[in-house]
């Protein structure tokens, strides 16, 4: 038995911080930014799934709410100057590491496409990568 998926690349610049961490991973209580790769996985057995479709689907909402945004944990008081001073960033329930990051977008995938990724693949900056997959 043999099946068939697709994989789109995006890639975007974003800033994050992650507060909390101890030790070597302090330094992220830092505000600073990464660029970012996410590789997604679709299931495409039927062959409905069109490459551009998809591109336009996910690739938009990454360019609309993540591309020279900010990842904030929702409880950061740095998200008060984001959203006083209108600047574009997402607030994520938990810190927003790149598990959390690489979560958030098969969910995103899933709602806009009505598909459930078989794979997310997070790349942050160029050392630091984390994969959600289908459980």
């Amino acid at each position: 038995m043999s099946s068939v998926s697709i994989t789109l690349t995006f890639r975007w610049p974003m800033g994050h911080r992650i507060l909390g961490l101890q030790g070597p991973g302090a330094k992220c209580a830092n505000i600073h930014g990464h660029n970012w790769q996410a590789d997604i996985e679709l299931p495409n057995d039927d062959g409905k799934l069109e490459f551009g479709l998809v591109k336009a689907q996910i690739g938009g909402y990454i360019e609309s709410m993540l591309d020279h945004g900010f990842a904030v944990q929702h409880d950061d008081p740095f998200r008060i100057y984001l959203r006083d001073n209108e600047l574009k960033f997402v607030a994520f329930t938990h810190p927003p590491t790149t598990e959390v990051i690489a979560s958030f977008l098969a969910e995103i995938a899933s709602d806009l496409t009505g598909v459930k990724p078989l794979r997310v693949h997070v790349q942050e900056g160029y050392r630091n990568a984390a994969t959600w997959r289908q459980s």
